[in-house]
């Protein structure tokens, strides 16, 4: 299993990124106290850093040249986390994230670093019901996921790739409903591989900006719906700490 070193004195924001970084299925390390980053540092041997700019701005300098050295030799890449009234004093080459986060643009660069074959956008994995019409024909189906970029249905009609078709899906929990047009990317056949599933990907086509931004606040508060649960059943993660690229 890949590994993360994640720090930050911000102990709210700190927990809220373990949280998201365990559920994507990473295991990571987590300290809010440089001296302990240091040896975390070179005992562990990360794949990535993830560090405060407050913590990477302290006074002795010596996390930030132990970080420096090991981003220049290429041993890992570092992301830092931006904070309000600290300079980023990182000199060494690495991607920067404003807070509240972006959580797309966390996943998208976590993919990039940790990944073989990153993915550059956050899928959801949901049940949802929705229909989609293809000409004067309308169909249920099974919303099976979905992203800022097309979903996954579930479907015993036959389709064509680069079939065009319109698409409607309740956003459950938000009283809204979309309705967008998309394009068949990929079939998916009934198989022994896929306990003889059939469905479709499909891709959104010119999504409106409001659309776009329901979208994405739905998946926001789906996903921290998830990861709270699998946290801890009692506790409530600080959502406030992520925000959606509209919302910017």
């Amino acid at each position: 299993m890949k590994r993360l070193l994640l720090g930050d004195s911000r102990k709210d924001l700190l927990s809220t990124i373990e949280a998201i970084l365990k559920h994507w299925g990473y295991r990571v390390l987590v300290s809010s106290r440089p001296e302990q980053i240091r040896i975390l540092l070179v005992e562990t041997s990360p794949d990535l850093l993830i560090l405060g700019a407050g913590l990477l701005a302290e006074p002795d300098a010596t996390l930030l040249k132990a970080t420096e050295n090991r981003v220049a030799m290429g041993i890992c890449p570092l992301i830092v986390l931006k904070e309000e009234g600290v300079s980023d004093p990182v000199t060494a080459p690495h991607d920067s994230l404003n807070v509240p986060l972006d959580l797309f643009s966390l996943f998208e660069l976590v993919q990039r670093h940790m990944e073989r074959f990153p993915r550059k956008n956050l899928r959801l994995t949901v049940k949802l019901p929705g229909m989609f019409s293809c000409g004067s024909k309308t169909y249920l189906a099974e919303v099976l996921s979905v992203s800022i970029q097309g979903l996954m249905i579930k479907t015993s009609f036959r389709m064509e790739k680069g079939d065009p078709l319109t698409v409607f899906i309740p956003l459950v929990g938000m009283n809204k409903e979309l309705e967008f047009e998309g394009r068949v990317l990929y079939n998916v056949h009934p198989g022994p591989e896929n306990n003889y599933m059939q469905g479709a990907g499909i891709g959104f086509i010119n999504l409106t900006p409001e659309t776009s931004q329901a979208l994405e606040e739905f998946i926001k508060k789906r996903f921290f719906g998830d990861v709270s649960s699998e946290d801890s059943p009692e506790r409530v993660l600080p959502e406030q700490l992520v925000q959606t690229r509209k919302d910017a």
